[in-house]
């Protein structure tokens, strides 16, 4: 169960369960103090996370800390801001609901980098989500 949180903080992403962009049912538990260390941590606006999955990235520096904040609670943002794609892409191989969405948001998004973490992160979850809106949520 650890890998299914791991891999769903990595890609933010999932497939629809119950509702559109909505984090499955089964996993939500694993994920629930992500979300709350990280909005503590950053003092983001709630609203700003959440609108993401509509595609509007709110253009603050808070935002993109919120999501690299997501990243490190699982360590896999190094302190230039550079996500490791292969780790995540070995541990997708673990989660096979989540294989072909996620090696392809990887794939299309893995030249992306920022001027700090922060900015990576940003950009890293800006093209998960452009790559698959349907299946991209939030935690």
């Amino acid at each position: 169960m650890q890998k299914i949180a791991l891999c769903l903080a990595i890609f933010l992403v999932a497939y629809r369960v119950e509702a559109a962009n909505e984090v499955p049912v089964e996993i939500r538990d694993l994920i629930s103090g992500v979300r709350e260390t990280c909005h503590r941590e950053t003092g983001v606006d709630i609203e700003h996370v959440d609108r993401t999955v509509e595609g509007y990235f709110h253009p603050s520096e808070t935002l993109g800390c919120y999501f690299s904040c997501v990243f490190n609670q699982f360590s896999l943002l190094d302190h230039n801001g550079h996500l490791d794609f292969d780790e995540v892409l070995k541990r997708l191989e673990a989660v096979e609901s989540f294989k072909d969405h996620g090696t392809e948001m990887i794939e299309k998004c893995r030249h992306l980098t920022g001027k700090n973490p922060c900015d990576s992160a940003f950009n890293l979850v800006q093209c998960f989500q452009q790559t698959n809106p349907e299946k991209f949520f939030v935690i």
